[in-house]
């Protein structure tokens, strides 16, 4: 009885610490850009930019990732590789298989000549090697939409999680045996040229199918280093207590973040995927609007934290991965582009398709996997034993 009251003790204590460091203003900065995939998937002229939303994502993960590990490290003087690792896996994996598994069923059933073809990108998908998997297949983001495959977009996902399996580890080794932190970020620095200066070089003028370049976990590194560069230099928890109240230092984030944001708003409206901009310094560009945007987010005071913080952006800032996820199988298999029609109507039963299955899955799919439909019931038998406890006292 007594460990069961403790365990209970010990999982109020962890849920407050996550909710004392949930920052709305992040989520914002996640509907921000899967707004921006959607419309570029949904061919809108305003948005020829919007496949950059990927990495608004990628900065952002690698800020939250580096800064979860970095506090646990203060705290504890250790980085729990299994836990993360598990938590991780309940966090990502449980949409994923289910998405697979309808587009698996759904070709079966209605397009079975196309399963051959699709078996290949599945099972990538699965063990989150997309990337290199189109790569090796010389498949083109961007030159492949006549007839897409519905797992494209697990590319992304793919770079992400082999930075999750490899990043805590490198991470963690770093901390043990490089005691300046200085020092360690500069190393972090000379590994975000190399990336840089790895998209620039393998850029050719001219080059229509980018795929080496742009799937390629060592080319897109760089936005994820960038993320991990600012938690170090201003975690989370670096305005939970304090600098709240500082009317300068509120205008100049928010100024900051005004700037970051319209960089972003630009790049996403004028420029196109065939720009040798992009390659060659761009998306660098993009990442460090993204990193000045999340700083301005993660203050609770900044006028953009509380724009970017609202309900409606919250809403869809949560199920952004779900979005993500279900956007592009709803597009390329339900009424898509090639079989033409009312393009309006069409444009709103996906939008309202993605949404609606998107919602579902998170309530019934992804979060209580997420959060442990087990613990709530082991809440409930702590709490009914201590009940039960008391009264035989009596």
């Amino acid at each position: 009885m007594e460990k069961c009251v403790m365990d209970y003790k010990r999982e109020v204590a962890t849920d407050k610490i996550k909710k004392s460091r949930y920052m709305p203003g992040l989520d914002g900065i996640r509907a921000f850009a899967v707004f921006a995939v959607i419309a570029y998937h949904l061919g809108f002229g305003w948005a020829s930019g919007g496949f950059l939303g990927v990495g608004v994502f990628f900065v952002l993960s690698g800020y939250l990732i580096t800064d979860l590990l970095l506090m646990q490290w203060e705290n504890t003087g250790q980085i729990n590789l299994r836990n993360f690792w598990v938590r991780r896996a309940k966090r990502l994996l449980p949409g994923q298989l289910l998405v697979l598994l309808v587009v698996a069923i759904w070709i079966t059933v209605f397009n079975f000549s196309e399963l051959a073809n699709l078996w290949g990108d599945w099972l990538a998908s699965l063990f989150y090697v997309t990337n290199w998997w189109f790569i090796f297949n010389d498949v083109g983001y961007f030159s492949n939409f006549g007839e897409p495959s519905p797992l494209l977009h697990f590319w992304s996902l793919a770079v992400e999680e082999q930075f999750y399996l490899v990043w805590p580890f490198l991470l963690l080794l770093g901390l043990r045996f490089i005691h300046k932190r200085k020092l360690l970020i500069g190393f972090i620095l000379i590994c975000t040229l190399a990336s840089t200066l790895g998209m620039a070089f393998l850029y050719q003028p001219g080059l229509m199918n980018t795929s080496r370049i742009y799937f390629g976990t060592d080319t897109r590194m760089f936005a994820l280093l960038i993320g991990a560069i600012l938690a170090f230099c201003l975690p989370s928890q670096m305005f939970a207590e304090k600098n709240t109240d500082n009317k300068a230092l509120r205008i100049s984030l928010d100024i900051i973040g005004a700037t970051g944001l319209a960089i972003l708003f630009w790049m996403i409206w004028q420029t196109n995927q065939y720009e040798a901009f992009l390659y060659c310094g761009g998306m660098v560009l993009q990442s460090i609007a993204t990193a000045s945007v999340i700083l301005t987010a993660i203050h609770p005071s900044t006028w953009i934290s509380r724009v970017l913080g609202c309900k409606l952006l919250r809403w869809f800032g949560v199920r952004s991965y779900g979005i993500y996820l279900w956007h592009y199988p709803i597009l390329v298999l339900f009424f898509p582009l090639s079989e033409g029609g009312n393009s309006i109507v069409r444009t709103f039963i996906q939008i309202v398709m993605i949404l609606l299955i998107a919602s579902i899955s998170w309530r019934f799919i992804e979060q209580p996997i997420r959060y442990g439909t087990d613990r709530s019931m082991w809440r409930k038998i702590c709490r009914s034993n201590s009940t039960a406890g008391s009264t035989m006292k009596k």
